[in-house]
Order: structure tokens, then sequence, then C-alpha cells
């Protein structure tokens, strides 16, 4: 692309290590199951069905083998890299443990990634579970961790074993965050845009109260209408976000105010911050400006995706946000994502980086 980026299709590498009919079958035999092929020929499993299901998507058959996997344009849970190791996820949810196993299968298949090292520990740990959505890496020592409503801190604390003992990573920073759908992973919530600089929701951090009010609010109205509210209850927001730090001496450090945390630590710097929706300064109170970046963070304008420092991609109906990171010198590259956006998920859910270095 224009900007210096090679882009792989995972549907195409999944076709790849299938056009070799052996590795065809052992990887329809891993991902499937044995057992749930019986006498079922792999061969008859095409690549396509792995992603779209077998007999089909648009079969309505209670025998149907294999489901459709209708997130896995998400690219960003199934798996995630860290440096040169790639970290296999464990669901939360079982409808979307098969993701990681397809992901398993096809990298440690592929050519292109011969001799990289593939972690599948989390996955087969029964009682940790973490996703690549609450995963963010901004730096080489230095990696975050959202314990959510997908990610839970046994998750957590089994990778930064991983990582401390076979990577140059020296902290790990679980960030606590409501285990609500509506927040689903840490990247919802907030991203890198450039070295240390950051989007966010805006007071989220610092003043969750204005939050519950909001939300107090919106459930009472609700009830003044007669209809089912299905915003988080007040009590998800108001004992706010907290962060602890793991070091290798098992050290465990915590900070109730995440950003000032993240600011100690030198991981951010707060100066350059972009909240969702523009600055703060450009509302009349802090709660027209919450509620503004809740209208845009519907359409995920905090889940931005870094191509490089100060150049991210964003869907194009986010206008606020969009200006408030240009403000700030941010190259912002839109796209419209009109079906994409339904998913409820951004530009960072949809990716999965493999090589930040140049290529």
């Amino acid at each position: 692309s224009t900007q210096g980026v090679r882009v792989l299709y995972f549907a195409d590498m999944l076709k790849d290590v299938c056009s070799d009919p052996v590795q065809h079958k052992e990887l329809v035999r891993e991902v499937v199951g044995k057992s749930a092929l019986g006498n079922l020929d792999p061969m008859r499993i095409q690549p396509s069905h792995l992603i779209i299901g077998y007999p089909g998507v648009y079969r309505f058959d209670t025998t149907t083998l294999l489901e459709p996997l209708p997130n896995l344009y998400f690219m960003r849970d199934p798996a995630f890299f860290i440096q040169d190791h790639l970290i296999i996820s464990h669901f939360y949810y079982p409808i979307r443990q098969r993701e990681s196993l397809l992901a398993k299968a096809v990298f440690s298949r592929h050519p292109l990634f011969e001799g990289v090292k593939i972690y599948d520990g989390i996955y087969n740990d029964p009682e940790a579970t973490i996703e690549g959505g609450d995963v963010l890496v901004p730096d080489s020592e230095t990696v975050l961790v959202g314990i959510s409503e997908r990610t839970n801190e046994k998750g957590a604390e089994h990778l930064a074993r991983y990582l401390f003992e076979n990577t140059s990573i020296k902290r790990l920073i679980k960030i606590f965050i409501p285990q609500r759908h509506e927040f689903m992973h840490l990247d919802t919530l907030f991203t890198f845009i450039d070295r240390q600089q950051i989007i966010t929701m805006p007071l989220f951090w610092d003043s969750p109260e204005y939050y519950t009010e909001i939300t107090r609010e919106v459930h009472r109205q609700c009830g003044r209408l007669g209809t089912k509210c299905h915003a988080p209850h007040p009590e998800h927001l108001s004992s706010g976000c907290y962060m602890k730090v793991l070091t290798p001496d098992k050290e465990e450090r915590q900070y109730n105010n995440v950003m000032a945390g993240l600011d100690e630590l030198g991981v951010i710097v707060p100066d350059i911050t972009v909240t969702v929706a523009g600055q703060r300064s450009a509302y009349n109170t802090p709660e027209e400006h919450i509620q503004e970046a809740l209208r845009e963070q519907w359409n995920d304008a905090a889940n931005t995706f870094a191509l490089k420092p100060g150049t991210v991609m964003s869907y194009s109906r986010n206008g606020m946000t969009i200006r408030a990171m240009e403000d700030r010198m941010v190259e912002v590259l839109q796209f419209d994502g009109g079906e994409l956006v339904r998913g409820r998920g951004g530009p960072r859910c949809m990716t999965m980086p493999l090589k930040r270095e140049p290529i």
C-alpha cells in the first residue's frame, strides 16, 4: 500500500496451506476433530467450509458438522503477536474457540511463518481466558492487558509468566475495566495513535461519576417510557477502574488511577492524549461532551488502528473524533465500513499486526 504495509488475508493463507492435500487433511482433522469427522473424508471439507460452515451457512440443518464463524473478521482476537511470539487466545465464549484452533493450524503450517514461536499454553489452560482485543503493546518492554468481560486475571498472569521467561518484556500491566459487553475489550476504551499518545473516552478514567449519573438518567427515562433499558447499571461504573503492574520479581503494585499510573510509568503522555468527540474545551459541560462521545463510540471511535506512529485508520462517520486527532497532527485514513460497524468492532478489531518493523 502507499503506507508501506503488506496485507495478508487469512482466507488466502488458509487456501495456501490446503493446496497441499496432506496438509489439508491434517488441518481439517486438527480443527474439526477426528471424532466429529467420523467416516467423512477430510477432503470433502474445503477451506471455505472452515469459515462459512459445513455443509453451508445457508442450509438449515440440525446435523451441521461445522457452524459458521461470523466473527472471524475480527482478526485481532484469535491470536496475537508479541515480538516474534504468536500467542493463541483462549476465548471466553466457546462459540469462538474454533477461531483460535484455526489460527494455530494455519500459522503453524504456512511457509511465511516457518520458525515462528507459537504458544498455546493459555488456550489449553481451562481456568485462563484471554482475547487479543485486551492486549496492547506500547513498547518493547511493556504489555497492557485489560481484565474485562472476556479476559480474566489468570489469563493475564499466565501470559506474564510466559513473556517474562521468553521475551524482553519486563512488565505486564493489568487494567481492570467494567466487565460488561459495552466495554468488551480494553481497545474499545483506548488505543495508541502514536508513541505514548492514546485516544480514549473523556472523563472515563478520572471521573466515572459522570457516566454513572448519565446511565442512571437513561434508566429513569426508559422506566418513564416503559421500555427495556440495555444500558449498564450505574453500579457497574461507580467503582471506577484501576491497574496492577506485574514484574519478573513477582512484585505487584496497584494504581487506583489508570491514566496517572500509565503517566508515572512513562507509557503515555497525558498532555497529548486525544479524547473521543474532541477536547473538553469544546463543550459547555462534561455531560454534553460525554453524550457526544458515547454517540461516536457506538461506532468504535476509540478503536483506531495505527498503521505506523501518527497514522491511523478510523470509520469516516466519527467526524468529531477524526478532527480531534487531526488537530493533534495525527493523519487519519478514513473508510466507510457501513456494514462492518454493525458487528460492533472497529479497525483495530479487524487487524492482526504480524511484524511492525519495516519489511
